[in-house]
């Protein structure tokens, strides 16, 4: 990792867990153990405000691409807060799984991934970019 933690903004790190409490009644095991995910990602993180936050950093609003490094294959995506979501716009909840495996990293980071066919792949985060035009969160601290 980059910067040898996990980065969220601390709106959005108010936020998540937020969402976190009122989204354990999923029905899926996938979906579950994603969100658990999410809440242990949250505790390790490094919390920082808006003005300290990393442009390259992967939050709610960033537009990315990341790379297979085995297949080369390339797949460009959204992080979005949940309203939002649009799957055939590449819009993807931060709620799903894979904007979950995501979030906090940063530009030029590698880690691995789980789809569906439950093979593990490392992807490389190639190309972060934050979206000034997508809704703001606006949470009173």
């Amino acid at each position: 990792m980059k910067y040898g933690s996990y980065i969220i903004e601390k709106k959005e790190y108010v936020y998540l867990k937020r969402l976190l409490n009122i989204s354990g009644y999923d029905h899926t095991l996938a979906h579950k153990l994603a969100l658990e995910k999410l809440k242990q990602k949250l505790e390790d993180a490094l919390i920082v405000d808006e003005t300290e936050m990393p442009l390259d950093i992967i939050r709610i609003n960033s537009i990315l691409k990341i790379r297979s490094l085995s297949t080369t294959s390339t797949m460009p995506l959204q992080i979005v807060i949940p309203m939002d979501e649009q799957l055939n716009k590449q819009k993807l909840s931060v709620l799903s799984p894979l904007p979950i495996a995501l979030i906090g990293y940063s530009e030029g980071d590698t880690l691995p991934l789980v789809f569906a066919n439950n093979n593990e792949e490392k992807y490389i985060i190639e190309e972060v970019n934050q979206d000034i035009n997508a809704n703001q969160l606006d949470i009173p601290i």
